[in-house]
């Protein structure tokens, strides 16, 4: 009975450890989509992303991963993007980043700023995280 609920202890104790690194690869993968759009590092993103990824735009358009890399080179460039809250949560092999993020933008010679609250979601393959789909919400700005 003892060697059982040693057992026990020690898989509560796995899984709670799998569950903290699963979650820090999710917030260093949140972190490098953030750096790879700023500086239009569409390899990185390329990995980032599954190839059946999906992003829903502000305007409620979606965008497949070759349209969001796309959009990296002719969108006017980010100056800053600065993540202010981060919320991760997982379901297995799934994993939810819940993030609001303050961005400025040079349009054109103009500086425009901007606050965003979105969802990204991840799906363990072959064990790795990947993104599978995005949703972005425009908060306003000037």
């Amino acid at each position: 009975m003892r060697h059982l609920l040693l057992a026990a202890l020690l898989l509560r104790v796995v899984a709670g450890y799998c569950q903290s690194g699963d979650a820090d690869n999710l917030k260093a993968l949140n972190a490098q989509f953030i750096h790879g759009s700023m500086t239009r590092d569409t390899a990185n993103l390329s990995r980032i992303f599954a190839d059946d990824f999906i992003l829903i735009n502000p305007s409620g358009e979606r965008r497949t991963k070759q349209d969001v890399l796309n959009g990296f080179i002719t969108s006017p460039p980010l100056l800053s993007c600065e993540v202010d809250t981060v919320e991760i949560r997982l379901y297995g092999s799934t994993g939810l980043v819940l993030a609001r993020a303050v961005f400025t933008m040079d349009d054109h010679g103009k500086k425009t700023t901007g606050k965003t609250d979105y969802l990204d979601v991840y799906e363990k393959r072959k064990g790795r995280w990947v993104a599978v789909a995005a949703h972005v919400t425009y908060l306003g700005g000037n």
